[in-house]
């Protein structure tokens, strides 16, 4: 059932706090559900999960003003979950739409709270939502009602464009079970309480606003402010243990995440450029939250992803989330320097005391300044590494801030900011090394990064790759800016072990190169000491490589059947992989890895991709030196499944002699709805030696 609900007398304004709301401090209220609907007809949630979610966005609060004010509620919420403070864009003076930014208000700041992506994509930049583009990018209450519908999605907001079209708003459409545009943060409590506490919602986002009221009434620094916190505080405590009081809770997994749109000034107002207006945060926790204290590379975008996991739905790639589930490691090697973070040298612009950077790069990593005139801004000669607050702090309105896929500490090639000191005859010129990967075996290597280049006329950007210490070549340059993740995929040349890539970046004055979250990784594989080819739902074919390194596999011949059927909203198939026996009597050597790929299933003409079909590996008996590879989970449990090869197995010069046994327990998931039928593929165990 599907209701929009707008209740009378709603103001179009930010609704300043009511003095009722300090009456019902003493206990909690139930509110028939019927005094929300239209004509009387009271919506029903009938949610389908155990394991839920209550999203609560308080608008306009600061964590540093939270973590100060008496605010038990959410200092238990914090100390028994994670949390964590980060900026927000601002407006630039760049012209390019990548770096252009969005006014530090509700509407750019919910939107990317609600659609899990930054400005630059879901294109809303401000209060007038013009251009937004909700239909490629939609709430994650949307979302989850086009995967599935059987999920009860509600929503409850004091700001109307969040849950109307008021303002030409819509964050979230009508297409969600059960949207409430209350007018006041006592009406949206009411509704929290009567439909979190008696009905049975599966997702849940609430807005509250009060706190933005006494802001731009008082500012940040008043004991107003303050003061409205601890009210907060008191409602969400209220609106808790009505969940903690439903009568299924004991059977029920319950994740509570709370976070703000923007901050405020000191005084009072939000919109613009300052980091006091850019602050923002995230506090999770519950029954599926890792008990994580503080953290410095949380971001709001993370909250979309969170929600989708809780309620069972595996993100798509093809949705272009920009986040990443809440504990999963986000980390990198650029976030090992913060403890070596110093205070600032020549720039005058950030605070003093505010500790933000390093030029001595991590472990394995090397900056190639020998092109470097001398002289100029201590803090950015050469590549640097440091945070978003004290860079985005050197100079506001030059599209800084707007990095805001990096995370925790950045690598940052500054010419403009460097500049801005006497220096040497010559540009800016610096390179970025990364440590030594290795490709031995493989068919190509792929580097991703998330980045951020604002161009100017002169200014040179590249990636170069070297194998085995050979020559650079050029493997991407960037013309224009651009921002966001980036993947560059190279060939690996026969007989290579290693790759090292260079960020190069030179400049006169004007811009900049910021990066993070550089990734490597190599697939493909080539050469293999032996193939082992085993059909599922069909006959397995055993070849014996010949040689003192060999693989077998067990069995008669008889095909590999996956058994089982519907298991809750999909469909899910185990059996157990033959054992693979490896033989290795060599004299000397450095090990073995196995490895597996599985093509893609099918029946007649209908076929499912191989990334539905995941495994566990695990040894028949330990033996040291000898291990199973990592559990790779099916795309319909958020995996890659197999369809790239993945490790069942490795030994090192020690666990290779001898025979091991291994093997794996198979696991395919599919949509509730797959066409009926005998599916076919062949699981392909290939043996490589290690050299």
């Amino acid at each position: 059932m599907t209701c929009t609900m707008t209740t009378e007398g709603l103001d179009m304004r930010k609704i300043a706090h009511l003095a009722l709301a300090g009456s019902l401090a003493a206990g909690t209220f139930l509110v028939p559900a019927a005094a929300f609907a239209a004509d009387g007809e009271a919506p029903v949630l009938q949610g389908t999960r155990t394991d839920k979610t209550l999203v609560i966005g308080l608008d306009g609060a600061r964590l540093d003003k939270i973590e100060a004010a008496s605010t038990p509620t959410l200092h238990a919420l914090m100390q028994r979950g994670t949390s964590g403070h980060s900026l927000l864009y601002a407006t630039s003076d760049a012209p390019e739409v990548s770096q252009r930014g969005a006014q530090t208000v509700s509407g750019a700041g919910w939107s990317t709270i609600l659609t899990g992506v930054w400005t630059d994509k879901h294109n809303v930049r401000d209060n007038t939502f013009a251009g937004k583009n909700y239909a490629q990018y939609p709430s994650f209450l949307d979302r989850l009602e086009q995967v599935d519908p059987s999920i009860a999605t509600f929503a409850a907001s004091t700001w109307a464009p969040i849950t109307s079209s008021a303002s030409n708003g819509d964050i979230v459409s009508d297409g969600i079970d059960l949207r409430l545009a209350t007018g006041s943060d006592v009406k949206t409590e009411q509704a929290a309480i009567t439909y979190l506490g008696t009905q049975n919602p599966d997702v849940a986002f609430l807005h509250l606003d009060d706190i933005d009221g006494a802001g731009h009434s008082h500012g940040a620094d008043a004991v107003q402010y303050a003061a409205e916190l601890e009210v907060q505080d008191a409602r969400i405590g209220r609106i808790l243990a009505a969940i903690d009081a439903r009568p299924t809770r004991g059977a029920e997994s319950w994740n509570i995440i709370v976070t703000a749109d923007h901050g405020h000034l000191p005084k009072g107002g939000h919109g613009g450029r300052a980091q006091t207006e850019r602050a923002t945060f995230v506090i999770a926790a519950g029954d599926a939250i890792e008990p994580r204290g503080r953290q410095e590379n949380l971001a709001i975008t993370d909250i979309a992803p969170t929600v989708m996991r809780q309620a069972g739905v595996a993100v798509d790639p093809a949705w272009g989330l920009d986040g990443t589930p809440i504990g999963d490691d986000v980390s990198d090697d650029f976030d090992s320097l913060r403890p070596a973070l110093s205070a600032r040298v020549d720039e005058t612009g950030i605070p003093a005391g505010t500790l933000g950077f390093t030029t001595t790069p991590p472990t394995g990593w090397s900056v190639d300044n020998s092109a470097m005139p001398s002289g100029g801004v201590t803090e950015w000669r050469g590549w640097s590494f440091t945070t978003q607050t004290f860079w985005s702090a050197a100079e506001a309105g030059q599209a800084r801030e707007n990095f805001t896929r990096g995370r925790d500490v950045i690598a940052v090639a500054d010419s403009d900011e460097w500049d801005d000191k006497a220096h040497g005859a010559g540009k800016f010129d610096s390179t970025l090394v990364t440590p030594d990967y290795a490709v031995a075996g493989k068919e190509q290597a792929v580097l991703t990064f998330e980045h951020s280049y604002r161009h100017d006329r002169v200014q040179v950007a590249e990636v170069l790759v070297s194998f085995d210490g050979a020559a650079p070549v050029q493997v991407a340059s960037f013309p224009a800016s651009d921002n966001g993740e980036r993947t560059i995929v190279t060939d690996v040349p026969a007989g290579a072990r290693t790759a090292q890539y260079r960020f190069h970046y030179s400049g006169t004055n004007d811009w900049f190169w910021a990066l993070d979250q550089v990734r490597f990784s190599a697939q493909g594989e080539t050469d293999p000491a032996g193939a082992e080819g085993i059909v599922l739902e069909a006959v397995v074919e055993e070849v014996v490589t010949e040689g003192k390194l060999s693989m077998t596999v067990a069995g008669d011949g008889a095909p590999v059947r996956l058994a089982g059927g519907l298991d809750g909203d999909h469909l899910a198939y185990t059996a157990a992989l033959p054992v693979v026996s490896v033989s290795d009597t060599r004299r000397d050597a450095a090990g073995w890895a196995v490895s597996g790929q599985s093509t893609a299933f099918s029946a007649g003409s209908t076929t499912f991709g191989a990334d539905r079909l995941g495994w566990a590996p695990r040894l028949v008996v330990d033996k040291p030196g000898v291990t199973a590879g990592q559990r790779i989970a099916s795309a319909q449990a958020g995996g890659a499944g197999l369809s790239t090869p993945q490790t069942l197995a490795g030994a090192d010069a020690i666990g290779r002699k001898g025979t091991s046994d291994v093997t794996a327990d198979l696991a395919l998931e599919l949509p509730a709805d797959t066409a009926p039928g005998s599916y076919g593929a062949t699981l392909t165990v290939s043996l490589f030696p290690v050299d």
